[in-house]
C-alpha cells in the first residue's frame, strides 16, 4: 500500500480508502481475526484510476489474508544488516559517526590529561563532564546539554546540601543512592537537565560517605562545581573547533557517493544479475544502504550546526528525500524475478545518474537528460526526473555562489 501511494500522485476517494485501512487495523487488534475480518468493507469506487485500483487490490488482498487462515502467503525475506556491515559503514571516511567518534575520543583524552596533570580533586569528574556534554547529536544539542548540566549541577548541589545537613548514615545513604539512581535512569533520556538534578547529589552523597577524613560538604561541592565547569568548557571547545561545520561540508560528496552506489544497484537489478537473499552477500545493496544512512545522519547533524544555513538545508532536503525514494523503489524492484530492460535504456539511465552525481559533487548544473520509462517500475522514472529538477535548482541556491 505504501508503494501504491508513493508511485501515485492522484489517489481517488482517499477518505473511503483510509476508512477501510482503519478497519483492518482494528481487526488486527482483535482476538478472532477470521470473524472480525468479515466486518471489513471494501470501498466501491466507479472508474478508479490505475493507482487507486492498485491500492484497492492491496486492501482486498489484506482482507483475504485475514479472513482465510489457509491462504498461501508468499515468503518474505527481511534484510537485517550484520555487525560487520554496520562497522564498515561507521568507519567510512565520510561517515559522521567516525568524525564524532574521533572528536569524542580526542577531547575526552585532553580533558583527562588536563585533570590529572593539574591534580584536580576528583579529577575523573572533568572527563566525565566533557563526555556527557559532547554526547549531543548536533552542535545545538551539545550546547543544550552544557546548559542543562550546568544548571543541574548548581541546583543539585543545593539539593544535596539540604540532605547532608541532616547527616544521614547507614541505610539512609543506601536509600538515597538507590532512589536518586532510579530517578536518574528514569529521566536521563527525556530530560538531561532534570536527571542532572538527581545524579549530582547522588555523586556528592557517595563522595562524602565513602571518604575517610575530615572533608566538609563545601569541599566536595566546590570540587564538583569546578570539575564540571572545566569539563563542560573543554567539551564545548571541541564541538566548536571540529564539529561546527563538519556535517554540511560533507553533504555534496556524500550525495554524489550515494547516487553512484544506487547506479550500481540499478545495474544489478535491471540487468538480471543474481540477487542474494542474505543481506551480507549483496555488496551493492550494502553500499547503498550504508551511504543512505550516512547521508541522513550527516543531514540531521547539519540541521544543528551553528550558524545554520537554512537555505542550504532547504535545498538539500528534497534531494535527500528523492534519493531515499529511489532506494525504496530499487529494493522493491529487486524482489521481482525479472526486471531486465534494453541495454540502451539501461545505459541512458546510468548516464543520467552519473551526471547527477557529478553535478552534486562539483556543485554544477547539467542539462536535463531524457530518462527512459521502466515499465516494471514506472515510479523510478518520475523520481529520477524530480531529482534532476531539484539538483538544477543549484543555480538559485546559496551554494552556487
Amino acid at each position: 500500500m505504501y508503494v501504491s501511494i508513493v508511485e501515485g500522485n492522484n489517489i481517488q476517494h482517499s477518505k473511503e480508502l483510509a476508512k477501510t485501512l482503519r478497519m483492518i487495523a482494528r481487526v488486527l487488534d482483535s482476538k478472532d481475526l477470521e470473524s472480525a475480518s468479515k466486518l471489513i468493507q471494501l470501498p466501491q469506487i466507479d472508474r478508479p484510476n490505475e493507482h487507486t485500483l492498485l491500492l484497492i487490490n492491496e486492501l482486498s488482498n489484506a482482507k483475504a489474508y485475514l479472513s482465510d487462515s489457509n491462504t498461501t502467503i508468499k515468503e518474505f525475506h527481511f534484510a537485517t544488516p550484520n555487525v560487520k556491515r554496520v562497522l564498515i559503514g561507521a568507519f567510512d571516511k565520510n561517515s559522521i559517526i567516525l568524525i564524532n567518534a574521533l572528536r569524542f575520543g580526542i577531547f575526552t583524552f585532553i580533558a583527562a590529561f588536563i585533570a590529572y596533570e593539574f591534580h584536580f580533586n576528583r579529577s575523573f569528574w572533568v572527563p566525565l563532564s566533557c563526555a556527557a556534554v559532547m554526547s549531543g547529536i548536533t552542535v545545538v544539542a551539545t550546547f543544550h546539554r552544557a546548559i542543562q548540566r550546568s544548571l543541574g549541577t548548581i541546583f543539585g548541589i543545593l539539593f544535596a546540601s539540604v540532605i547532608l545537613a541532616f547527616h544521614p548514615s547507614g541505610y539512609f545513604i543506601a536509600l538515597f543512592v538507590s532512589l536518586f539512581t532510579f530517578v536518574t535512569e528514569l529521566f536521563i533520556v527525556k530530560n538531561y537537565g532534570l536527571a542532572a538534578l538527581f545524579f549530582t547529589p547522588n555523586a556528592l552523597i557517595m563522595a562524602e560517605a565513602g571518604t575517610v577524613g575530615d572533608y566538609s560538604f563545601f569541599y566536595f561541592a566546590t570540587t564538583r562545581l569546578i570539575d564540571v565547569f572545566i569539563g563542560i568548557a573543554i567539551g564545548l571547545i571541541g564541538v566548536w573547533v571540529i564539529g561546527r561545520k563538519s556535517a554540511s561540508s560533507r553533504l555534496p560528496h556524500l550525495i554524489s557517493k550515494t547516487l553512484r552506489s544506487q547506479a550500481q544497484v540499478f545495474y544489478v537489478v535491471f540487468s538480471n544479475k543474481k540477487i542474494y537473499k542474505e543481506y551480507g552477500k549483496n555488496i551493492e545493496f550494502n553500499k547503498m544502504d550504508t551511504n543512505i544512512k550516512n547521508l541522513k545522519t550527516v543531514y540531521d547533524a547539519a540541521t544543528g550546526e551553528i550558524p545554520k544555513d537554512k537555505k542550504a538545508l532547504e535545498y538539500y532536503w528534497p534531494i535527500i528525500h528523492s534519493i531515499q525514494e529511489i532506494s525504496f523503489l530499487l529494493e522493491k524492484s529487486s524482489r521481482s524475478k525479472t526486471h531486465k530492460i534494453e541495454e540502451e535504456q539501461l545505459a541512458k539511465i546510468l548516464l543520467a545518474i552519473e551526471g547527477m552525481a557529478y553535478a552534486a559533487e562539483r556543485k554544477e548544473n547539467i542539462p536535463i537528460c531524457d530518462i527512459p520509462l521502466v515499465n516494471s517500475a514506472p515510479g523510478i522514472k518520475e523520481t529520477l526526473e524530480q531529482l534532476q529538477k531539484n539538483l538544477m535548482k543549484k543555480s538559485t541556491s546559496p551554494l552556487s555562489k
